[in-house]
């Protein structure tokens, strides 16, 4: 039986090689000067898939076969995930959504946003499959493997519920970085339009990160429905807004950092919720001593 599974020294591992391959193929058609080919663009998503590759390299590698099976179950239940949560969290970004383009457009003259894919669902609805297909493509699947599925239980063990949210949201900001140097992205977007904006973006997938640990926490440690926030935060907040500007791009990014915020706030001071996240990680604890 393979031993230390839960060491620290294979979450630095993680990290390590999640930011060394994702920074590598990003910034190949950046110095070499092929960005918008298809080459460029082949090379730089390739590295996209990092966080859950390198996961799973690590589960496979270092996991004994129970907590494999655990760590896959709770990757793809659906039971586990529930459908109260899923539904709370598309509830709140559609809420966050309207209230930003509301005010956007109805107080600060913004320009309304274009919604191509709502249009193209309202045309023919069988495109929802593949507006989904694509929103679970570009995140969740490419990412949450790793940052929820491998390395948060392991950063709530060591830094507590807020602290080691903060610390994988900074790391999931920053493994961003190729992004604002290749047209066509977001921060490259808001590279452009403002370097306030672009570093925002930072402060804000922290902030993001905390909304997503609490579900997860909620949710008895369900891998699938933090990966399902991440999946409606993406497809509500901006997929299907999309062309939009760079305004209301900021204004829903603001709107939904002040509600994260609150629940940063409700989590600090909830006992209940203390008390869940203290269960938590001590269930986490138990499974590692049982090894």
């Amino acid at each position: 039986m393979r031993k230390n599974w839960m060491s620290t020294k294979y979450l630095v591992l993680f990290f390590a090689l999640t930011l060394a391959w994702t920074w590598i193929c990003g910034f190949i058609p950046v110095v070499f000067g092929f960005t918008g080919t298809g080459a460029g663009t082949f090379v730089f998503y390739f590295g996209g898939g990092a966080p859950s590759v390198a996961a799973l390299f690590l589960v496979f590698l270092t996991y004994p076969k129970d907590k494999r099976k655990d760590y896959f179950r709770r990757c793809f239940s659906l039971r586990k995930a529930g459908l109260k949560w899923p539904l709370i969290t598309i509830a709140v970004f559609a809420l966050l959504s309207f209230i930003s383009v509301a005010a956007g457009v109805g107080l600060f003259g913004f320009e309304m946003p274009g919604m191509d894919y709502i249009k193209a669902v309202a045309a023919n609805p069988l495109n929802i499959f593949l507006v989904l297909l694509l929103s679970l493509i570009s995140g969740p699947l490419n990412e949450e493997f790793g940052w929820r599925g491998y390395a948060l239980d392991r950063l709530l063990v060591r830094f507590g519920f807020l602290k080691g949210s903060l610390f994988l949201g900074f790391i999931w900001a920053i493994w961003h970085l190729p992004w604002y140097f290749t047209p066509g992205q977001a921060q490259y977007n808001l590279l452009k339009d403002s370097v306030f904006h672009a570093v925002m973006f930072i402060p804000s997938v922290m902030l993001l990160s905390v909304f997503v640990s609490f579900v997860y926490i909620k949710t008895g440690r369900s891998i699938l429905a933090g990966a399902l926030v991440h999946m409606f935060s993406n497809l509500i907040g901006s997929q299907l807004l999309s062309s939009y500007t760079t305004e209301i791009s900021m204004l829903i990014r603001y709107t939904n950092m002040l509600f994260f915020l609150g629940v940063a706030v409700f989590a600090v001071c909830s006992k209940k919720f203390r008390a869940e996240t203290v269960a938590v990680i001590e269930s986490i604890r138990q499974q590692d001593k049982n090894e």
